[in-house]
């Protein structure tokens, strides 16, 4: 297994090169990269002799010219790329006028505690509810809760999200949540468990309405994978022991209905940055979908090269944390 990790560790370096690379091009070939620069006042009247010393200073800030305006080749302008990224630089953002690596140490904790939470509500809510539901199979439970999520999962996340926030987060209705934000204003009078109980009602909205879409489809995964496993050969010899369903269902049907949703969390994962756009822009949270929106918007290339950069490396992680897990869960899997 260590040496298995050690060859997709060194596979990952040409892999994350190849991946970064199709993106910077794709990136640096956008139109309006050089007209949207943090630097000059936007929505200003300005002459073309100072249009084009902002584009010519964009161009050098991004290395696609050098100090005498000569173009640079999009080869070489991926090689300063890296070797900025080696040395520890991402770039300095032209919306926010700050370096990049400020930004996303501020933004992507954000998002991954967001995340995280929603993840861990969702898997703790359909692995029991799929179990439940395949061990009663067609029983009313069964009907229920597959309505119920299937019901959930139709629902579109803008508009529960503003249900949410007209009804939970109202001052003229309930208030029972803030409406944005993850902190009050005040959390510097705040003792711990006040800043942690605080933080906890800021981000129960996001959360919920994060998490609600994906009940349904790891619901019927799990159920879909516990029946099939339920007809296999294994668990007719282990009822035949005389070992009790509880035993035969929790060590050996869940192990290996898990599978496929090892599988399913390494999908999830690459996808933390820019499934939570629509939530953070919904609750007004400063975290790394918002600012992957406006960095867009703004055509502010360091910090999306560095937002792609992020994926691709939670992406091949994840592939590879997923093939770990699989060995670990499955005996039949070998990697020597």
């Amino acid at each position: 297994m260590a040496s298995y990790i050690a060859k997709r560790l060194l596979l990952m370096i040409p892999t994350l090169l190849g991946m970064t690379f199709m993106l910077f091009a794709v990136v640096r070939m956008a139109p309006g990269l050089t007209t949207a620069g943090g630097q000059f006042a936007a929505g200003t009247i300005r002459s073309q002799q100072a249009q084009k010393a902002e584009s010519l200073y964009v161009k050098r800030e991004l290395h696609m010219v050098d100090r005498q305006g000569r173009p640079i080749s999009l080869p070489r302008q991926y090689l300063i790329w890296i070797d900025d990224l080696v040395h520890g630089n991402l770039g300095y953002s032209t919306q926010y006028n700050q370096p990049v690596i400020n930004l996303i140490e501020q933004r992507l904790p954000v998002t991954l505690a967001i995340n995280f939470f929603s993840i861990v509500i969702v898997y703790l809510v359909a692995v029991p509810g799929g179990m439940l539901a395949a061990v009663k199979q067609q029983s009313l439970f069964d009907r229920c809760f597959g309505f119920l999520s299937l019901a959930l999962y139709s629902l579109p996340i803008i508009w529960v999200g503003s249900m949410l926030l007209g009804l939970l987060a109202n001052p003229q209705v309930l208030n029972w949540f803030p409406s944005a934000g993850i902190h009050s204003t005040n959390t510097s009078n705040m003792t711990y468990f006040q800043y942690v109980w605080d933080y906890c009602r800021h981000i129960m909205l996001p959360v919920i309405c994060l998490s609600y879409g994906s009940f349904a489809y790891l619901t019927k995964q799990v159920r879909g994978s516990i029946l099939e496993n339920y007809r296999m050969d294994y668990v007719r010899t282990a009822k035949a022991k005389g070992l009790p369903a509880s035993a035969v269902l929790l060590r050996h049907i869940l192990r290996n209905s898990l599978l496929p949703l090892v599988t399913i969390v390494g999908m999830t994962l690459p996808g933390l940055l820019g499934g939570s756009v629509i939530v953070e822009q919904i609750f007004s949270i400063d975290g790394m979908g918002k600012l992957a929106y406006s960095a867009t918007y703004a055509r502010d290339l360091p910090m999306i090269q560095t937002i792609a950069l992020i994926g691709s490396v939670l992406m091949l992680v994840s592939y590879l944390l997923v093939d770990i897990c699989y060995a670990a869960l499955d005996p039949r899997v070998s990697y020597a």
